[in-house]
């Protein structure tokens, strides 16, 4: 078996423990750590770097070397060393980026292979190339008297270092800030685009609002204090699942608490829960269930046009979509740029998967294709949103959204409402509300 690990350092510790041959270990560097602690208990035997650089740098440290010697393990110079290798003679070998280092096992980023014997060629075609490279005459001993010295040298060159490294950090931190210049530059071409565009959508919002079919119907309405919650109430006369077209032709009528695209004062948007004579939710989320092909039939769409969800999706959306499998967790997320009369789709986005050298889950998968198809077939999820955007199905749970005075600004509040239509016959109604004080 080939197994893939970021960390390397586990899967090490099980193989060191299992071992029964002698344990090889190529590292360029060297440092403490509970790994190098089993390989010394089992006298393994070491090739690695042996440079001042090395040292006064702490990418190896003398302490490592010591304990190393005082368990009797064999260690080895080779010059130029840069593979990672940990090996007995007869049943694994592990190859890649990861060193024998503190760092290496907790902080770096590392990509590592391990072989076991059900893959004796490969296994042989490693050993083969490290035998080769110890054997060379050039390979040359580590004893104890080499660290002292290496200790006098790291010393005697600390100072320089010191003053070497000072002088490169400042020269890194002006070409740190100078990249976070230019990042930063970018971004803010990136915020006057995006802020062109959703003033423009806005200016979309308003004539979409302003071109749409009226009714002819308008009521007006006091945001009031009720026994269960705040509502927009209005007078017994009005009813607001009937409407009439501006030439006195009545509309089919309404299901009770159906929902209905709000647009308030042409630019907050929501969902109003409609009432014979009264409005108490407005929702800035709905969950619309399975509105797209298979494979994808069992993923959720949730809408929302909350803060929270808006913070999280690009800046100049004005709605999200949320795409959750039938166990609630999320795909991935879609910033919309919304108008009525167009539905753009900006980007994709969502959980990154976790790296962990292991095969992907089920939902990775499903996340990838997911994202795959979006990418490949935007203009088709654009259509299948702006239809549920504007559908009168009532929500799921009817008591979902904000309480009428939070939506409308407040109890007191006078607002007049009447209804204009969309699309063909007038399919796509939409509720429009202006505050009158």
């Amino acid at each position: 078996m080939i197994r893939i690990r970021t960390k390397m350092a586990p899967r090490w510790k099980m193989q060191i423990q299992e071992a029964t041959t002698p344990l090889t270990v190529l590292s360029p560097y060297i440092t403490k750590n509970s790994t190098l602690t089993m390989l010394a208990e089992k006298q393994a035997t070491f090739y690695t770097r042996f440079e001042v650089r090395d040292f006064v740098c702490r990418a190896s440290t003398l302490a490592a070397f010591k304990h190393l010697l005082a368990k009797n393990c064999k260690i080895y110079e080779i010059k130029d060393l840069h593979a990672k290798v940990i090996m007995d003679d007869e049943n694994f070998v592990t190859l890649g980026s990861q060193n024998l280092t503190y760092r290496g096992s907790t902080e770096n980023k590392e990509l590592s292979a391990c072989f076991d014997d059900g893959h004796p060629k490969s296994c042989e075609r490693v050993r083969s190339v490290v035998k080769d490279w110890t054997a060379d005459p050039g390979v040359q001993p580590i004893d104890l008297a080499r660290v002292i010295r290496m200790g006098r040298d790291v010393r005697a060159a600390k100072k320089a270092y010191e003053e070497f490294n000072k002088v490169i950090s400042n020269i890194q931190d002006d070409a740190d800030l100078y990249q976070a210049g230019r990042i930063q530059a970018a971004k803010d071409r990136q915020e006057r685009v995006r802020a062109a565009r959703k003033a423009q959508n806005l200016a979309a919002l308003r004539n979409a609002v302003q071109t749409a079919t009226p009714s002819g119907v308008t009521h007006t309405g006091v945001v009031r204090p009720s026994r269960k919650s705040p509502c927009l109430k209005f007078n017994q006369t009005t009813n607001l699942l009937e409407w009439t077209r501006k030439n006195g032709s009545p509309l089919p009528p309404m299901e009770m608490s159906s929902r209905c695209l709000c647009v308030l004062d042409q630019q907050k948007v929501g969902w109003a829960r409609l009432a014979s004579q009264q409005i108490t939710k407005f929702a800035q989320s709905m969950t619309i269930g399975g509105i797209l092909p298979k494979p994808f039939d069992q993923v959720r769409v949730t809408l929302s046009a909350t803060l929270k969800d808006l913070k999280r999706a690009s800046s100049d959306a004005t709605m999200v979509a949320i795409l959750k499998n039938d166990q609630g967790a999320e795909l991935c997320s879609v910033s919309i740029l919304y108008s009525i009369d167009n539905t753009s789709v900006l980007g994709v986005g969502g959980p990154k998967a976790k790296r962990t050298g292991r095969k992907p889950k089920a939902i990775d998968h499903l996340r990838s294709e997911l994202k795959a198809w979006i990418e490949s077939n935007t203009p088709e999820l654009e259509s299948r949103l702006s239809k549920n955007i504007t559908s009168t199905t009532p929500l799921p749970r009817k008591l979902e959204g904000l309480n009428a005075d939070a939506f409308l600004g407040g109890i007191g509040s006078t607002i007049e409402v009447t209804m204009v239509f969309k699309g063909r016959n007038g399919t796509k109604p939409i509720l429009v509300a202006k505050t009158i004080s």
